[in-house]
């Protein structure tokens, strides 16, 4: 099944360039480029999923009780910011 995408100008360019430095045709830059991120997203979905069944199982701990066990104070974010 072939789709058709459309790209920014800037995006096409940048394409090209790789393309020639590569000696790659773009289509498989672009190819590839899909199937690297489609196996990270399966990939975090699988660390989402195991990391929620660990707390369903009972393995988790509480926020505040993990930021005592790094050493990080319950504000620091609002403070550095």
């Amino acid at each position: 099944m072939n789709q058709v995408i459309t790209l920014p100008q800037s995006m096409l360019e940048r394409l090209d360039k790789v393309a020639q430095g590569s000696h790659m045709k773009p289509e498989a830059i672009i190819k590839q480029a899909v199937a690297d991120r489609l196996d990270y997203e399966e990939w975090l979905l699988e660390q989402v999923d195991a990391g929620l069944a660990e707390i369903k199982a009972g393995k988790g701990i509480p926020h505040t009780e993990f930021m005592k066990r790094v050493g990080a104070s319950p504000n620091a974010r609002k403070k550095a910011a």
